[in-house]
């Protein structure tokens, strides 16, 4: 009986010990506590930031391009002669004999036929690969706080084949549904 009342409160003990050192996190039932090991900050401090989330829309869109939602971020209207930066991947890509030296080209989306626009967006998200709520902030170097302000921020972005991406994005605006992203371009060196 001694023995007996000697092992219960050693094993009393213990328990109090290992509770004390965070390992007994649970209750009776032998169920964890995920609150207590989940953690505080997000890996992507900038998930929610809206000028993200118009990339990641646009990205998105394209995958779909014949319900014209991606106008939201790159209107593309026959008399609109406003530009995009992308990275074409091959000749027959629009822009390809004009790239500049990091692989770049400049092309007006509203001036591109069927079948140019249709290889312009197959090279912004290579092919449908482009997992758009992979896409996360690597570096901002320029956040908008309100209104129609501009926004620049390096990134990468994962492929459906487990690669990753690195590139730039540059628009301009706060509001996730819509805005004029003017930029959004692969390092040749990773795609």
């Amino acid at each position: 009986m001694l023995k007996a009342s000697r092992t219960t409160g050693a094993l009393a003990i213990t328990a109090a010990l290992l509770a004390l050192a965070g390992c007994g996190s649970g209750d009776a039932s032998g169920s964890k506590d995920t609150a207590s090991s989940s953690p505080t900050a997000q890996a992507d401090p900038y998930h929610d930031a809206p000028w993200r989330m118009q990339v990641v829309n646009l990205l998105d869109a394209l995958r779909t391009p014949q319900d014209g939602r991606y106008r939201n971020w790159m209107p593309d209207s026959a008399d609109n002669s406003l530009d995009f930066a992308y990275t074409p991947r091959t000749a027959g890509d629009p822009g390809w004999a004009d790239r500049n030296n990091k692989g770049y080209a400049v092309v007006y989306p509203g001036q591109l036929g069927k079948p140019q626009k249709t290889a312009f967006f197959k090279a912004i998200t290579r092919d449908d690969t482009v997992v758009a709520s992979s896409l996360t902030v690597t570096r901002a170097d320029s956040v908008p706080r309100e209104g129609n302000a501009d926004y620049k921020f390096a990134f990468k972005v994962k492929t459906t084949d487990g690669k990753w991406l690195t590139g730039q994005a540059i628009g301009n605006g706060t509001d996730a549904s819509r805005g004029r992203i003017i930029r959004l371009v692969y390092d040749t060196s990773a795609s």
